[in-house]
């Protein structure tokens, strides 16, 4: 294994912890998908240096990864919308 690819295994890994413990602590994420969420950090670590997501305190890390689950929430939320009420959602997004 490369030093690469242990630095993105140790930043994942580090990344489920808290995934794990948010699950535990909120209910609100109680219906997000583990594979789902393991592939969205999976993807992010293609984006941004492992290292970077290392040395990155527990809080300061924890408050990010609960930023991109409440995203995945919400997504998942407007996917469940019929056709009318995403209409009614972008016109009170637009102001209307």
């Amino acid at each position: 294994m490369t030093k690469i690819n242990i630095a993105k295994e140790a930043a994942l890994s580090k990344n489920l912890e808290i995934v794990e413990e948010l699950l535990e602590k909120d209910n609100l994420f109680k219906n997000l998908n583990k594979n789902e969420l393991r592939k969205i950090f999976t993807q992010t670590l293609d984006k941004v240096s492992p290292e970077e997501i290392i040395s990155l305190d527990n809080e300061d890390l924890s408050t990010r990864v609960d930023r991109i689950m409440a995203i995945e929430l919400l997504s998942g939320m407007l996917d469940d919308l019929t056709p009318e009420e995403i209409e009614i959602f972008d016109a009170a997004v637009e102001g209307k």
